[in-house]
């Protein structure tokens, strides 16, 4: 399999990537002017995304409510829920793993996008699957919430590839050691 797997994703100072309510809203609440974390470019060198079920909801329901905004890109949802159909994406019931991630790469060749919280990321990394870790860490502390790491995560062994500082905020690129 040629495609990587990658999580791009931005969590707080103390791991979460959302609010206990499940709000991102601190997210927008960086000091300072937005600065260019290179979405844009990451965006367009992926091929397909791979999402669970609540960012889903979330993105569906809160944060573009009138106009899906991965529209003309594969997108494959996770979810053992039944849902409305949705003409921009396709649900699945497999569970995030090896056959899920050979199913998507048949289908879109090339680089996916996991986009997702703690048991979609989970579930890729017992089988050792993500290939990079785009993290972004953002100027707050929360306190508490939802953590991207939760307990009982797999161990997981990654190389460092570059940290940098874009504004107030620090980009972490991880690789998974072969």
């Amino acid at each position: 399999m040629d495609n990587k797997l990658i999580l791009y994703i931005a969590m707080s100072l103390d791991g979460y990537i959302a609010e206990k309510d499940g709000s991102i809203r601190f997210l927008d609440e960086t000091p300072g002017p937005s600065p260019d974390l290179g979405y844009e470019s990451f965006y367009e060198s992926v091929q397909a995304i791979i999402l669970g079920g609540k960012t889903y909801r979330q993105v569906k329901n809160e944060l573009s409510p009138d106009q899906w905004p991965y529209e003309g890109t594969p997108c494959y949802v996770c979810t053992r829920q039944q849902l409305p159909q949705d003409p921009n994406v396709r649900f699945t019931s497999l569970p995030p793993g090896r056959q899920l991630l050979q199913m998507v790469s048949r289908e879109s060749p090339g680089d996916i996008w996991l986009m997702g919280g703690g048991e979609i990321v989970g579930g890729f990394m017992r089988e050792n699957l993500i290939d990079t870790y785009y993290i972004y860490v953002m100027p707050t502390v929360l306190g508490e919430g939802i953590p991207l790491f939760p307990a009982g995560f797999p161990k997981a062994d990654l190389t460092l590839e570059s940290c940098q500082k874009i504004g107030e905020i620090v980009e972490l690129v991880y690789r998974k050691r072969v």
